[in-house]
């Protein structure tokens, strides 16, 4: 195909830079496998340094992201194939040609989520805990991968004649569907790119205040299905039905997904400290029983009052009688007082 360039007109940004990074013999290596490797060690790094700060076993972390990794690029790669099955009906091996590109995103987070739940459950770990800790590191993973994109120049979108619009040999050659591949067109792995960062920014706070399990993974699809959405508007691939666009789709159906999961989390949540807050409280009956034993008290207070009284005057008359019974001196008889 010539050279290779990827060019940014309006800027006099110039790069002569094609797919294959370099090449051993009959072997190539692409940008593409290169840069997604780099974005899955960048992750990995960052998880395994911040994993003891929020009680994640570094070990329990590394042998999940084994299990995960490639579980992930299979379901990502066969999401992505059937979805597109025409490209690859009369290719069958070009199922296997990952580093031309194909995965998609979705594909890879369901093979994740089905691999965390699975270990989790194996290794007696709480899932919604480590989704809460591992998802935040996703989209910086996206953020870098997107480049990937770029080197392959391809997910690109429609014409542009902003100053960032991009352009390249290979878009020239062989544009997209309506897309004309002489003038530039919207960087979207570019776009997706700062998006992705400045939800891993989110993210991070997110969990640093995360009050409720889970809300964290919630937070993280609401956002990536929200900024995929609106990818969806600028992209022109193929992936897409007409004017149904398979991702945008089911980024609205995620995005719908994971809103009521988070409501019902946090609805869940408030539920079980008003519980255990009632618990601790007395009940509203304790005030009513306080009160009647109270009364009960002086009452019995006031009868043994009544009593003692009633037993001091009782002495008191015994003690008159005894005065009144004594006599001074007893009369003289009729004899003797003649």
């Amino acid at each position: 195909m010539g050279v290779y360039f990827i060019e940014f007109p309006k800027l006099g940004i110039r790069l002569n830079i094609g797919p294959v990074a370099f090449q051993i013999g009959q072997i190539k290596v692409h940008w593409y496998g290169i840069i997604i490797a780099c974005a899955i060690m960048v992750a990995l790094t960052l998880a395994m340094r911040q994993s003891k700060k929020f009680n994640i076993n570094e070990e329990q972390l590394l042998d999940m992201f084994l299990y995960a990794l490639p579980v992930s690029i299979i379901f990502a790669r066969l999401f992505f194939v059937v979805f597109s099955w025409n490209s690859y009906k009369n290719d069958l091996l070009g199922i296997f040609r990952i580093w031309e590109g194909g995965l998609a995103i979705y594909g890879a987070i369901i093979g994740a989520v089905l691999t965390v739940f699975f270990f989790c459950r194996a290794r007696k770990i709480d899932v919604l805990e480590m989704c809460d800790f591992a998802c935040v590191y996703l989209p910086l993973a996206q953020a870098i991968g997107r480049w990937g994109n770029f080197t392959n120049q391809e997910l690109y979108g429609s014409n542009t004649d902003l100053p960032w619009g991009m352009t390249g040999n290979i878009i020239q050659a062989s544009p997209d569907p309506g897309v004309d591949g002489s003038r530039p067109v919207h960087p979207t792995f570019l776009y997706e790119s700062i998006l992705n960062l400045i939800v891993f920014a989110i993210l991070l706070r997110l969990r640093e205040k995360k009050k409720v399990k889970g809300t964290v993974f919630a937070s993280y699809l609401m956002a990536y299905s929200a900024v995929r959405t609106f990818m969806e508007f600028f992209r022109v691939d193929d992936f897409g039905t007409g004017n149904i666009r398979y991702n945008q789709v089911f980024s609205v159906l995620v995005f719908i997904g994971a809103l009521t999961w988070f409501i019902y989390l946090n609805k869940r949540h408030k539920k079980a400290i008003e519980e255990a807050e009632e618990a601790l409280e007395p009940s509203p009956y304790a005030d009513i029983v306080n009160m009647i034993r109270e009364e009960e008290e002086s009452a019995s207070g006031e009868t043994n009052e009544i009593t003692e009284d009633s037993g001091n005057e009782a002495g008191g008359n015994d003690e008159d009688d005894a005065f009144k019974d004594e006599s001074p001196e007893e009369k003289p008889e009729a004899g003797d007082q003649d």
